[in-house]
């Protein structure tokens, strides 16, 4: 089936964010008396909101799941708004890219306060957003991806994915989009999940070229 609309992830796939939540993550638990370690990043990674937050109010007792997330959410807007961190390279040019090409969605797991304000400082022009507070089940369920395709009006097949984590391509590949991995370290030891993507690139630019030439075959 033909190609008509491209649905991008975020964090680490369009913006350099990894770095800056897992230091938000570090000064909440400190603040809440307890240390942060890299164990803890690495079980977060790519999971749901609702996963994560249920993670630091475990290692935090003076947390709640909901106040974890809210905490978490308000350091997130603050470096967004001090310029703490930008767009992956080449990300702006993918984007423009595939806007050229068609429709442009954006679904990522992060609570929609934060892809919020990241859309609107770095000007990222999305038809729709769906975000981790749209649905009951983020990814790796196909949900996420399943609710841009319906409130785009397209099948999922006429979608191209673009996604840099392991729980995002499983997540595309299962609601039946066209997979576009620009995998993260951790997504690029999952050869499992890769082998889900029918389409790989090294980064941004690369992406684009990729982008250009499957949505150009309409």
């Amino acid at each position: 089936m033909t190609l008509s609309a491209t649905v991008f992830d975020l964090d680490e796939t369009l913006v350099d964010s990894a770095t800056t939540w897992n230091r938000v993550f570090a000064a909440v638990a400190t603040r809440h008396g307890e240390p942060w370690t890299p164990a803890d990043w690495a079980a977060i990674q790519g999971k749901s909101t609702a996963h994560w937050g249920a993670h630091l109010a475990s290692r935090c007792p003076g947390l709640t799941p909901e106040s974890a997330v809210a905490e978490c959410v308000d350091g997130m807007i603050a470096a967004v708004r001090r310029g703490e961190f930008g767009l992956v390279p080449g990300a702006a040019d993918l984007v423009a890219t595939a806007v050229e090409l068609g429709p442009v969605a954006l679904v990522s797991a992060s609570p929609r306060p934060y892809v919020e304000a990241a859309i609107t400082t770095f000007g990222l022009p999305f038809r729709t957003t769906v975000t981790g507070d749209d649905v009951a089940h983020g990814k790796p369920a196909p949900d996420p991806y399943l609710l841009a395709a319906q409130r785009l009006g397209l099948a999922p097949a006429r979608c191209l994915a673009v996604e840099d984590s392991s729980s995002g391509i499983r997540s595309a590949h299962a609601a039946g989009m066209t997979v576009l991995a620009v995998p993260n370290p951790a997504a690029a030891r999952d050869f499992a999940a890769l082998g889900l993507a029918e389409h790989q690139a090294t980064d941004a630019s690369v992406a684009a070229k990729i982008v250009d030439g499957l949505l150009s075959r309409r």
